[in-house]
């Protein structure tokens, strides 16, 4: 019984999390507002957010575009 209560509750904390939306690399270059070459030249150099390859098909998490513009935020110098 307990070891069906322990799957329940996984199950209830994976089905309580939001799903994760992707985008292509011209939707993640609309979105970043920057070309979509610039996004393809820091994928060659290792740079930039990080990225998933489905087949040929790059995609980008809406989160983790986020998260990548997060960290460049920069105080205004007085």
């Amino acid at each position: 019984m307990q070891e069906i209560v322990e799957r329940l509750d996984r199950l209830e904390a994976l089905l309580s999390r939001p799903p994760v939306e992707y985008v292509d690399n011209d939707g993640a270059a609309r979105f970043l507002g920057l070309q979509p070459a610039t996004l393809e030249i820091w994928r060659s150099r290792a740079e930039g957010p990080t990225y998933v390859k489905v087949g040929k098909r790059v995609m980008y998490a809406l989160t983790d575009l986020r998260e990548w513009m997060e960290a460049r935020k920069k105080k205004p110098l007085l």
